[in-house]
Parts: C-alpha cells; sequence; structure tokens
C-alpha cells in the first residue's frame, strides 16, 4: 500500500467495505457514486482518501476505461474531427506507400496537389503539416487515432484557472445568491460576481489589479456546478436524490410467490360518509406477486400507514379462500417500528418466510408495487369526483366528493379485476390472469400455502389479561363487549378476577375472551362504539388518544371519531409543501368556508328529543368535545 495514489475520473474503489466509482475530481474534492443503489454521492478530499489508501480501506479494484484519452475512440470521435482525420488519412497513405518513410519535399507536394485535385479541394496542405502527421502517424504504431486533432477540452474546471482570490469570491456569491431555496438567476448572479470583484480592485494596487472574467466565463464555471449539490440546496435533498437516481432491472422470479412487495399509498381522493360530509383521504396497502403482478392482498381504510395496516392486508393474502393467494418465501415492505418489525419477522419466520425492509426514501428497491400505484392512480383515481389530483390545483375536492369508502373499494375490486389483471404487462409479455393460469397449468413448484381465518388468528392475536367491569373489557381506551364478559365474571362470585382478552392490532372492531383456567372456551365480543372501532388499527388509536391528551376519565368517542377525522385532514394536507400550498389555494377560492349557521330554536310547539336518538346527529367537526345536548321534555302539566 505504500505506492502513489493517483487518481481517475472512472476507476472503481472499495471504500469501507462497498463499491464505488469516481465520478468527478473537483479540485482536492474526489466525488465518488455507489455502484450497488443510488444513494447519496459521496465527497472526499484527495487527503482523506489517500490515508485511507495508506490504511487499506481504499482499494481500487477495476481501472478507468480508456484512461488516460477516453476521447480517442473512433466512436467517440464528433463528426468534424473524423472528418478531418480521414482527410489526412487519404493524403498520408499514398505518399507513405510511394516513399515509405522518407518525404521527399517536391515529389511529395506534387502528389499532394494531385491528391487534392482528385478530391476537389482547392489547398493541398504544406508540405511541413505532412511532415508532422508522418511523424504521429509512424509513433502511433500507424494507427489512425493518431490523426485526430489534439482541440480536447481541458479536465480542469474553469474555476480553478482563476486566481485563488477570484475563485473566493465566485464561491462565496454563489453560496449566498444561488445555493438556496430561493435562488437568483444565472444573469444576476454574474452580476454580483463582476462587482464584487471590482470592488476589491479598488482597495488594490494599480499593479496587482485582478482580472475580471468575461460574462460568458462565469456563465460556464456556474453551468459545470455539480447538479446534485445544486438541486440539494434549491430544492431539497430528496428532489436530489430522484434527479439521480438509477436503478437495474430486477431478475423475473422463476416460480410464483418467491418475492412478494408491499407498500401504502395515500389516495388522492376525498371521501365522504353516507350524508355526504366529508372524511378525508383513505390509505391503500397492496401486497404485489412479483412474478405474475397479482394483487394477493389489499386494504382501504382511514388507518395512516403501519405495519399493523400491512398486517391486515398479509393476512388477506393468506387466507384460504383467496383464490389468488399464498404465503411468499421473501416480503419486502417499507421500514416500519422495531418492535411491530420484530414481531412481524418473528411470525413469517415461524411461517417459513423472510421479512426485509426497503432502506429509507429508496423506493426502487420495491419498483413494481410502485408501478401499481401509478397505474391506478393516473388511470381511474386522477378521473374520479372528488380527486385531489397530485399537483396544486384550484378544484375544489371536498365539495365535489360523493365516494364513500365501501363506493372506493367496490371501484378498486372492479378495476383490478377487470383491467389491471386481464391487462397485458409489457414487463411478463401478457397479463397477470394468463400468466397465473400458465403457471397453474405447468405446476413447476411446491403447493401454495395459505391458512384459515382460524390459524390466522394464533399468529397474530395478541393477549392481554383485563378485570371485567360493568360486563366490558377495557383495555388501553378501547372496550369490547358481549353477553360472554357477564357470564365468565359471574362463574367465579368474590372479588373479581381478570380474564384472558385476545385482540388483533388490526382489527379492533371484535375481540375474544376466555377464562384463563379454561382456554379451550373461547367466546367473541364486540366494539362497545363500532362507529369508531370498526377497520380501526391501534396504530391509529394510538395517534387519536396522543390528539385528545391523557385523561382520566373514560373516553369519549364521538370526540375520539373527530379527532380521528381532523387526523386525516392533517395528514393529507401538511404532509409536505406541495400539500399545503394546494391546500391554500383551495382556501382562497373559499373551499373552507364554514356553512351558515343553522336556527336550532326549537318550534313553539315544542318536540321531543328521545335520548338514544342524540348520538345519531351529525355535529359540526370543530365542535368543542364538552359540548352537551340537553333533552327537554315539554309535556309538562304547565302545558297542557
Amino acid at each position: 500500500m505504500n505506492e502513489t495514489l493517483q487518481i481517475i475520473v472512472g476507476e472503481h474503489y472499495r471504500f469501507h467495505g462497498a463499491d464505488y466509482q469516481v465520478m468527478d475530481i473537483d479540485g482536492e474534492r474526489i466525488q465518488l457514486r455507489s455502484l450497488q443503489v443510488s444513494k447519496s454521492p459521496v465527497f472526499q478530499t484527495f487527503e482523506c482518501l489517500a490515508r485511507a489508501h495508506q490504511n487499506g480501506v481504499f482499494r481500487k479494484t477495476q481501472e478507468a476505461p480508456f484512461a488516460p484519452n477516453a476521447a480517442l475512440i473512433t466512436a467517440a470521435l464528433s463528426p468534424r474531427h473524423k472528418t478531418i482525420m480521414e482527410r489526412r488519412l487519404r493524403f498520408l497513405q499514398p505518399i507513405l506507400d510511394r516513399w515509405g518513410g522518407r518525404l521527399p519535399r517536391k515529389p511529395v507536394e506534387k502528389l499532394a496537389k494531385e491528391i487534392a485535385t482528385q478530391l476537389g479541394q482547392p489547398t493541398a496542405p504544406s508540405y511541413g503539416a505532412l511532415y508532422l502527421w508522418r511523424k504521429a502517424y509512424l509513433a502511433g504504431g500507424e494507427n489512425s487515432l493518431a490523426l485526430v486533432p489534439k482541440t480536447r477540452r481541458r479536465t480542469l474546471h474553469r474555476l480553478y484557472r482563476q486566481p485563488e482570490v477570484v475563485q473566493e469570491l465566485i464561491r462565496l456569491n454563489i453560496d449566498q445568491l444561488y445555493f438556496c431555496r430561493t435562488p437568483c438567476s444565472k444573469t444576476e448572479v454574474i452580476d454580483a460576481i463582476d462587482c464584487a470583484i471590482r470592488a476589491t480592485n479598488q482597495g488594490r494596487s494599480p499593479i496587482h489589479q485582478l482580472a475580471v472574467p468575461s460574462s460568458s466565463t462565469l456563465y460556464r464555471i456556474i453551468s459545470e456546478l455539480d447538479r446534485y449539490e445544486t438541486d440539494r440546496h434549491q430544492v431539497g435533498y430528496h428532489v436530489a436524490i430522484k434527479n439521480q437516481k438509477w436503478s437495474r432491472r430486477f431478475r423475473q422470479p422463476y416460480r410464483r410467490f418467491e418475492r412478494v412487495e408491499g407498500d401504502t399509498h395515500e389516495l388522492d381522493i376525498e371521501t365522504c360518509d353516507a350524508n355526504g360530509y366529508p372524511v378525508g383521504r383513505a390509505f391503500l396497502t397492496v401486497l404485489l406477486e412479483v412474478r405474475t403482478r397479482m394483487i394477493v392482498g389489499w386494504d382501504i381504510s382511514y388507518n395512516s400507514p403501519s405495519l399493523e395496516k400491512t398486517i391486515r392486508a398479509l393476512k388477506y393474502s393468506l387466507l384460504s379462500g383467496n383464490p389468488y393467494g399464498g404465503l411468499a418465501l421473501n416480503y419486502r415492505f417499507d421500514n416500519g417500528g422495531d418492535y411491530i418489525a420484530d414481531r412481524l419477522k418473528s411470525i413469517l419466520s415461524e411461517m417459513g418466510s423472510h421479512i426485509t425492509y426497503c432502506e429509507p426514501d429508496n423506493p426502487d428497491q420495491k419498483p413494481h408495487v410502485e408501478s401499481f400505484f401509478k397505474s391506478w392512480t393516473t388511470s381511474i383515481v386522477h378521473s374520479m369526483r372528488g380527486t385531489t389530483f397530485s399537483t396544486p390545483n384550484p378544484y375544489d375536492s371536498e365539495s365535489n366528493a360523493i365516494y364513500t369508502l365501501d363506493n372506493l373499494k367496490e371501484r378498486f375490486e372492479d378495476w383490478r379485476d377487470t383491467v389491471y389483471h386481464a391487462n397485458f404487462h409489457s414487463g411478463i409479455e401478457m397479463s397477470p390472469k394468463e400468466l397465473w393460469e400458465q403457471d397453474e397449468a405447468d405446476r413447476h413448484e411446491f403447493e401454495l400455502k395459505k391458512y384459515s381465518e382460524e390459524d390466522l388468528n394464533r399468529y397474530f392475536l395478541s393477549a392481554a389479561y383485563v378485570t371485567p367491569n360493568n360486563g366490558r373489557l377495557r383495555f388501553r381506551g378501547i372496550a369490547w363487549t358481549g353477553p360472554a364478559v357477564s357470564f365468565l365474571a359471574g362463574r367465579r362470585p368474590g372479588k373479581r378476577k381478570s380474564l384472558r382478552l385476545l385482540y388483533d392490532t388490526s382489527e379492533l372492531g371484535y375481540a375474544w375472551v376466555c377464562d384463563p383456567e379454561q382456554p379451550n372456551q373461547v367466546y367473541r365480543v364486540e366494539a362497545v362504539a363500532p362507529d369508531y372501532q370498526v377497520g380501526l388499527t391501534m396504530h391509529m388509536h394510538e395517534l387519536v388518544k396522543a390528539r385528545l391528551g391523557s385523561k382520566k376519565r373514560s373516553i369519549d368517542y364521538r370526540a375520539a371519531r373527530d379527532a380521528r377525522v381532523r387526523i386525516l385532514h392533517e395528514l393529507a394536507s401538511a404532509n409536505n409543501k406541495r400539500r399545503r400550498k394546494n391546500r391554500e389555494i383551495a382556501n382562497e377560492h373559499g373551499d373552507f368556508k364554514q356553512l351558515p349557521a343553522l336556527d336550532c330554536r326549537p318550534p313553539a310547539g315544542g318536540i321531543t328529543i328521545k335520548a338514544e336518538e342524540v348520538d345519531q346527529y351529525h355535529l359540526h367537526p370543530e365542535t368543542p368535545a364538552n359540548y352537551q345536548v340537553v333533552v327537554a321534555n315539554h309535556d309538562s302539566p304547565s302545558s297542557k
């Protein structure tokens, strides 16, 4: 490791266990990029890499292609250079064939004029030019590339051709005016650099004046700036990485369920409830079998992205009643919570599967499911009433919302079965349904593993020990009830004892209960507040609890429902700058103006409202949580 380190653009190196390619050398700073995935570029100084080379952690694995004369390749020649090379060879070849290494002046000049006449050219090259061509041609082993004119671009950046003081002024103005979220135009930056250099010259002696670069030179210096660095300062890290991404095509799996990709996507459409009031945007979770492109599991609900929502789609894909379901050998998901991820990994490992998670901000690691979301969004969702589109627009999505969650599920199922599964896919050169039926007929694989609902419950249910109270089981702010609770509580009179509660974190609408001493007798219990609990995951419930705050009294389910709706709106409107801008545009068009106040005074004759009917009224989302409805009975003796 004592040899001198010389780094050339295009070389491959192994740096701290990963493979990189040298992309650019900017002065003492060297840019490396990973050869495995499209990660962020790595910037290191030559001094740092030299020390790593001495320590053995920076090793060359591949030479630069055609180094150091990458421009001297016949296929890479410009049309102008290729024409010049062919012209010189037409003059030089007959001369060498006649006289070999000698060049008698007068005969050579005479022959050159004859060749020029044959080629239809007005003049012939001089004797000195022919002498230099012959010398370069023979020194290059009679290689025609030696006749290419040496007018190639220098590899040194234009910035480093300037004096150091000018370099510092250029960098300072670029950092302040160009490397920011509101960049000035190149013309304005050039004017600022010009003014800065002239202001510096006012304080210098006449013999130490700095030469002011021309506007075209400064323009080229700015244009040579690294695109990744420019985007990172102007539009942010995520956009910069997206503009630099690259990927290889994935290997087509040999058999079904060799790999399944899963992801959750926020739908670009506002939904409403049965009464037509806006609720928010739902989330679609999809499991896609990569070989056939079949959708084997899915879930549409208001629960925000979480592994619990993924579990719901996963359970559907494993059910024996799903004709396109089965257990995959490998699952690829987004990265989730640590304790949930460990639990999911252990469950799938016990079933015989392996699970991996994508690196943050790397959607290319599951490209097939990302392509599915694009097809579903552009072909269907953006054509439905209430769509939010994917870019800011003045369309009033909330007032045009007509689809409930159930309507959305029906539309998705219809499109999946009649369009996506039946349409031609270029990646597999047939439709997913055709490839599935072809694999069913060939049977070049083991029998697909499927499970009954009872078997899946054994894997995915969680347990807790809860003391019953008034015929209810309350756990983490959620309550279930049923005749079995009172029955099991009355089995052992005296001091109340805990019952064993079995619940599914991906569906809190129902649960199971049993006596710990008799675990074989299991009873199903239903949600106390089905409007809130049915379809709810534990992840979304924890978000609602955090919104409402810790309360000693029992949870107010009406307030919880309202908080859930507000969370959905915030998730849809404030996740990033683009969505916030979209909401501001809609707000300017008056999309979110409050409805006029309704006259809620009772008629003169009075009205009687049953207490159980109060919960059926739809209250305004901004109604305080402590709001109470007073039920008055006007059938008093005084009114008769």
